[in-house]
């Protein structure tokens, strides 16, 4: 679900925050972990999340159960948006950093996913997958399942260079 709230809105919505970061991911440069269940283009993406996963659960001192699920993974909203960023935003170029901010709260989880590209029109794009347009059909995933999330909300910022997300307990 869209909502008209930007990162740091979000972060205050799920406070009292316990852990906060900004990392600079460089695609090309990420460490990969063993069995990688993605495509060697984006193998760095399975590695840079469950990292993040892991890095969260500490944090909250639990597992992420069936969040993690709408979070990382095939339709995970992060994955999602990790991927559109790479794809769309870098044109796949694995020597562009991606910055990434995180915010663990007591009622929640807010991400933050920036990348370098041109950006595009967040209104149009919404408006052709609010409609059904033929391109969202085989395409599109990452803006289908941010539109139809229940438990995952959703904002650009930046002319679509910034995904931010919000998840809460």
């Amino acid at each position: 679900m869209f909502i008209a709230q930007r990162f740091e809105e979000m972060v205050d919505a799920i406070s009292p925050v316990v852990g906060r970061w900004q990392d600079v991911v460089v695609p090309g440069e990420v460490e990969l972990l063993p069995n990688n269940r993605y495509s060697p283009r984006y193998a760095w993406m399975f590695s840079y999340e469950k990292r993040l996963k892991y890095r969260i659960e500490e944090l909250l001192r639990r597992p992420l159960k069936e969040l993690e699920h709408h979070l990382f993974g095939s339709d995970g909203a992060f994955s999602e948006g990790l991927s559109n960023a790479f794809v769309h935003g870098h044109r796949r170029d694995p020597a562009k950093a991606l910055e990434i901010c995180c915010a663990t709260g007591r009622r929640g989880l807010a991400f933050s996913i920036r990348d370098q590209g041109p950006g595009f029109d967040v209104a149009h794009q919404l408006e052709l997958a609010r409609r059904g347009a033929a391109r969202y059909h085989f395409a599109g995933n990452g803006m289908r399942v941010l539109a139809e999330s229940t438990e995952i909300q959703a904002a650009y910022e930046e002319e679509g260079r910034q995904l931010d997300l919000m998840v809460r307990f």
